[in-house]
């Protein structure tokens, strides 16, 4: 058994498809995994935590879990319901768990009446804040704060000055010989940002900082560590630009970048896997772990990727016999030459993914 890593790297559900916004219909599930899979693993992470959670085991007839990737790391975010007749909205209903830390949190929990949203009535919204999407849940817009989900209405607002920032960004996208359509579009885009950064509370000195930037005049950085701080206003403002062009229909968002393969995949099941991996020392003591929910985190990310490299039910249980230390290096390869180097690719991705604690 090696002690280390070989060197070698969204919200679906036909019960929620017709009420998904456009921002989680962008989310792309690589073609080659296939939604039946990925829920298969959501399904499985969601018992532990939802048990955890609630301190009932498994899952009631009617409840389900499923992948949603909130802020396109390439790394999914656990959303679960759980069934329960007359649900109370504590042990049951909704439930979001996001791995901040060493540990998935639950985020939804201190949202008044967020567990018992029907799930028609939940969607994600085109925009992000604080790097993930915001969620319309019913009435009630519920933003990232960067710890967890609250109400957006208690995040501050601001009242900018936007002639500067609007001209400025039209002056920046549009060509001498746009079309009067493509002038409106534009303009409605650059209002469209504008109204954003006052939503999300932007200061009137970071707006003039970018609005600078954008026509190349010389301006004062914003306040804080200079590189950092510009690069969190560069990248908050190309999310709201993104956000704006989403909202119209025009792009999408791009998934994170995941260097997967290429093969297609059959309907698979992960629980064996998924059982096995989590508790392997090389997995749970990797630095970039360290924790058991984050050794989960990372086995979720392996069941998703080592199949599409071509490995089928028959690999994936002799990994599961791997991880339980019941067969050596060359038991697998004398089974199947590919099986290893499929897995240290694999892992190799999701590790060169992996978020920071």
């Amino acid at each position: 058994m090696r002690l280390f890593w070989r060197p070698a790297a969204a919200f679906v559900l036909a019960l929620l498809s017709a009420c998904l916004g456009t921002a989680a219909r962008a989310q792309q599930q690589p073609e080659n995994i296939p939604w039946e899979n990925s829920k298969a693993i959501a399904q499985k992470m969601a018992m532990g935590l939802l048990e955890r959670q609630t301190g009932s085991k498994g899952l009631p007839l009617a409840s389900f879990a499923i992948e949603v990737d909130l802020n396109l790391d390439g790394l999914p975010e656990i959303f679960a319901y759980r069934y329960a007749p007359g649900c109370d909205g504590v042990n049951c209903g909704n439930f979001l768990f996001v791995l901040e830390g060493d540990g998935y949190q639950e985020v939804l929990g201190d949202i008044p009446g967020a567990r018992l949203v029907p799930q028609d009535k939940i969607a994600l919204s085109p925009f992000k804040r604080n790097g993930f999407f915001d969620i319309q849940s019913d009435t009630m817009t519920i933003g990232w704060d960067g710890k967890r989900y609250v109400d957006a209405s208690t995040f501050p607002a601001s009242t900018l000055d936007g002639e500067a920032f609007v001209a400025a960004c039209q002056k920046n996208k549009l060509s001498q010989e746009a079309s009067q359509s493509e002038t409106e579009q534009m303009r409605a885009a650059c209002q469209c940002q504008f109204n954003r950064f006052q939503t999300v509370g932007l200061t009137q000195a970071d707006l003039d900082a970018y609005t600078a930037s954008l026509v190349g005049e010389d301006f004062d950085y914003p306040l804080g560590d200079k590189e950092d701080a510009w690069l969190n206003l560069s990248k908050g403002a190309q999310d709201v630009a993104t956000g704006c062009d989403v909202a119209s229909g025009k792009s999408q968002w791009p998934p994170a970048y995941f260097d997967h393969g290429d093969r297609p995949q059959q309907k698979l099941n992960f629980n064996g896997f998924l059982d096995a991996c989590p508790a392997q020392d090389f997995i749970l003591t990797n630095h970039k772990t360290g924790s058991p929910d984050r050794a989960l985190a990372l086995c979720g990310c392996l069941a998703r990727e080592v199949p599409t490299y071509g490995v089928s039910q028959q690999g994936l249980d002799l990994l599961a016999q791997y991880y339980r230390d019941e067969i050596s290096d060359a038991d697998i390869e004398a089974q199947d030459a590919d099986l290893l180097t499929a897995h240290d690719k694999s892992s190799e991705a999701c590790l060169s993914q992996f978020p920071a604690k």
